[in-house]
């Protein structure tokens, strides 16, 4: 199922993501002071023909703080969502995973952060620790919906230590993601680079949707909290989103909010186990930006 790893819900998938998404689930001075490493730059390079999708990577990347960054090329939005796997599993197993409808997440397959969706032409970036192992790429965002593109897939190596470089950049705007909400600070309308974190054992990501016109918190709840779903009055439309990370991790990356007003952000991951996504379990968060 491709929801489980990085598609987020278009209007026409909301229905099926509430009733039955199930998720994947230092350097020192010469007098001593510590100074903050830079870390490893990687480019991921998205591009499309027709409606085939293609990813360049490269074959691979030091382990530690890592800056990814998407470059989208191509003329429909691409997205870089980065899967670990355990050893002994391939990008086929990974796959079958990712289309079985309805199955838990196994343990061996570890969805670990990337960026989210960049428009034709635009970039993405995000700043994190990589852990050494096998590594894909998948590139499926719910905005290419219905128009036929093929989903993208690449894989990598990540070698060396895990805990080489320094520490993440520190930002103003924050969100924090838990068994089942948000804690926010610091966002404002355009361009946020976030810090944001998983403090639980879930997997998790953000999406933030604008309100439609004289739409209400209680509105949304009760829109995927209903038997058999329903639609939400919010804007998919100026939709931004991150990638999915695991529990008790965290990256700076980027949550582009085009327009001031008031915001849903949501989790469409369901727990590993199973059941229902942690938007029906009340995972819903209200604000306002300017």
């Amino acid at each position: 199922m491709r929801d489980k790893v990085t598609r987020k819900p278009g209007v026409s998938a909301l229905v099926l993501l509430v009733v039955g998404s199930v998720a994947l689930a230092g350097c020192g001075d010469h007098v001593g002071a510590k100074q903050a490493a830079m870390p490893t730059k990687v480019t991921i390079t998205a591009t499309d023909a027709g409606k085939q999708t293609h990813l360049s990577v490269p074959k691979s990347v030091p382990a530690g703080l890592v800056t990814v960054r998407l470059a989208n090329t191509g003329k429909v939005f691409h997205e870089a969502q980065l899967i670990r796997l355990d050893p002994g599993h391939t990008p086929a197993d990974a796959l079958k995973v990712i289309a079985a409808e309805r199955a838990r997440s196994p343990g061996w397959i570890h969805v670990a952060g990337g960026t989210g969706p960049a428009p034709p032409g635009g970039t993405r970036s995000a700043t994190q620790r990589l852990r050494p192992g096998n590594y894909i790429v998948y590139d499926a965002p719910f905005q290419n919906e219905g128009q036929g593109v093929k989903f993208g897939l690449a894989s990598f190596k990540v070698e060396g230590k895990a805990d080489g470089g320094g520490e993440l950049p520190k930002t103003q705007a924050k969100i924090e993601a838990y068994e089942y909400g948000f804690r926010v600070s610091g966002l404002s309308v355009d361009k946020n680079t976030i810090e944001f974190s998983n403090t639980g054992t879930e997997a998790h990501h953000v999406i933030a949707a604008p309100y439609k016109p004289g739409a209400t918190l209680a509105e949304v709840r009760r829109a995927f909290m209903k038997e058999g779903g329903a639609n939400p009055p919010l804007d998919f439309a100026h939709v931004a989103y991150t990638a999915r990370i695991d529990g008790g991790s965290k990256q700076i990356t980027e949550l582009d909010l085009e327009k001031p007003g008031t915001y849903a952000l949501l989790c469409f991951v369901s727990d590993r186990k199973g059941g229902p996504p942690h938007v029906a379990q009340g995972m819903i968060a209200e604000i306002t930006v300017h």
